[in-house]
């Protein structure tokens, strides 16, 4: 009987660190999206206020000459 339960918890211990692992490993993924999302916007962030500069330059090239 106390074979049994000790079996049990065995069983249920191995699952119980089978769940951490995949959850640690499902955080990592998630962290490593995240930083690759965060590195996006960045890059796109850059690149909308390159064309925004860009637009204002030309708008003042416009501004100037008559």
């Amino acid at each position: 009987m106390i074979d049994a339960e000790i079996q049990q918890l065995e069983e249920r211990v191995q699952r119980l660190i089978a769940a951490y692992r995949q959850a640690r490993l499902e955080q990592k993924r998630a962290l490593q999206e995240r930083d690759r999302l965060l590195a996006l916007n960045a890059e796109l962030r850059r690149r909308i206020e390159a064309i925004v500069e860009r637009v204002r330059s030309l708008e003042s090239e416009q501004e100037a000459s008559p």
